[in-house]
């Protein structure tokens, strides 16, 4: 029931600075999730986790989760 083709590359947004991720399977998403919140946190000083994953949004080729919605989707 997935939108999301696999595999790809494709954008994690946070406050207007991407970081590229590529999972090449739904299983990956939630790896390369973690890696995108690590990066946001070493280059947003200020920020903390719960501000990441609340405001970060996840493009897919016109397609945009939230992180709620990215979690359903490696479910």
């Amino acid at each position: 029931m997935s939108k999301i083709t696999y595999p790809c590359e494709t954008g994690a947004i946070f406050q207007d600075v991407i970081f590229v991720i590529n999972p090449r399977n739904s299983s990956e998403l939630l790896g390369e999730a973690d890696r995108a919140a690590e990066f946001f946190l070493d280059y947003f000083p200020y920020a903390t986790l719960e501000n990441i994953r609340e405001d970060i949004v996840y493009s897919f080729g016109g397609l945009y989760l939230n992180d709620f919605q990215l979690i359903r989707e490696a479910a």
